[in-house]
């Protein structure tokens, strides 16, 4: 088993896509508004994603492939290209397995979603590894290695419901780059000044002089690497989040795990 480090920490964040092709959970949310919930989700990728919620109502949501448009050399016709599902492609992976780099902009195709985008990121974590620089370097491209999304103030591993996990207590840094600014796993200052620049609702706008958390506490599951708990420390929605109890998963070869 690989020893906890920061980089490798990082790396299990950004390998999810690679790790696991389906699995059933149970997912316990805390929203930062509105009373607690438990629902049950079943979840193949590139198929979709099944959803029992606590009174027995069930909800289908098909995956699907997101599109780019682009237009050719000398010509005004724009034309589409659908984007592939990130464990489509091929990456490099360390002595550890872990993916040393994510696919190049423009990107790929996302998990099955159930209500918010925080559900996909959930499932594959790439925004607690990798930032986005706000003030690129002189040079920099999007298809550069991206800077540390986060500072990891403690870390450790230890077994969770039966499951190796990695925990960490963390700080989102001025990079962070959530999946989607208005429900990120990590909801606090960077992300609400990115919602604001983006033109969103922001909780301050609502509520002037909202206390933002500073620090969280989060796991990721080693084998899947998906990210199983989410909590607030401090600020004024501490121990608001999610944790996930992952019921089987089958690997990225087919052959079942527990």
């Amino acid at each position: 088993m690989p020893i906890l480090t920061p980089d490798r920490f990082r790396g299990l964040a950004r390998s999810s896509p690679w790790r696991w092709r389906a699995l059933e959970l149970d997912l316990h949310r805390r929203p930062l508004h509105g009373p607690a919930h438990t629902l049950t989700a079943a979840v193949e990728r590139g198929v979709g994603v099944d959803v029992r919620l606590a009174d027995g109502e069930r909800h289908t949501q098909p995956a699907h492939r997101s599109s780019v448009a682009w237009s050719g050399s000398g010509s005004d016709r724009q034309r589409t290209s659908e984007l592939p599902f990130a464990w489509e492609l091929p990456v490099e992976v360390d002595a550890d397995g872990f993916v040393v780099r994510r696919p190049p902009f423009p990107g790929t195709s996302d998990d099955p979603m159930w209500q918010d985008y925080q559900f996909v990121a959930m499932l594959d974590p790439v925004e607690l590894a990798d930032g986005f620089p706000r003030l690129p370097a002189p040079g920099w491209g999007p298809d550069d290695a991206r800077p540390p999304a986060l500072d990891l103030h403690h870390l450790e591993a230890s077994p969770r419901q039966g499951r190796e996990t990695w925990w960490a207590e963390v700080s989102p840094r001025e990079d962070y780059a959530p999946r989607c600014e208005c429900c990120p796993l990590l909801f606090g200052e960077v992300s609400e000044a990115l919602e604001a620049a983006a033109g969103g609702r922001t909780v301050n706008g609502r509520s002037p002089g909202a206390v933002h958390t500073s620090r969280y506490l989060v796991a990721l599951d080693l084998a899947t690497g998906v990210c199983v708990h989410v909590e607030h420390l401090d600020g004024e929605h501490v121990g608001r989040g999610f944790s996930v109890r992952i019921r089987s998963v089958i690997g990225s070869r087919g052959s079942a795990t527990r």
